[in-house]
Parts: C-alpha cells; structure tokens; sequence
C-alpha cells in the first residue's frame, strides 16, 4: 500500500514511464511528454497528464490496448 507523498509520485512517474515505454515505438507516434503537477515541486500530485502527439492517419487501436493497461 502507498504510504505517502513520495511514494505516490515515485508510482506515478513509474507507471507514466512503463506507458511511455510501450506507446513511443507505435507507428504514428511522433512525440510523447508528461504535463501537469508531476512535473512540478508540488508535493502531492493525484495525477499525471501525458500529451501524445500522434500522425492525422494513425490507428489507436494499440493506444488505446497500452491505456487501458494503466495502474491507478
């Protein structure tokens, strides 16, 4: 179980990490990068927000496969 505000950001960013992993090599995948207050001193975040920039013709069958595998 998480006990505090460190251990919660440390699962965040984890979990934010192992996502990245699995969608940065998807075909039409241009770019990927994390927002919000995960990136910020702020002590307790509740989540984390992730920008995906993505080709006008990709298939989000496989984002959408590795999304619904995140923790949380």
């Amino acid at each position: 179980m998480i006990q505090n505000s460190q251990e919660v950001r440390a699962f965040l960013v984890t979990e934010s990490f192992r996502f990245i992993d699995r969608v940065i090599s998807l075909p039409g995948v241009k770019r990927v990068a994390l927002l919000g207050s995960i990136v910020t001193p702020i002590a307790d975040p509740k989540d984390v927000d992730i920008l995906i920039a993505i080709d006008n013709d990709t298939d989000l069958s496989a984002l959408a496969t590795a999304a619904r595998r995140l923790k949380g």
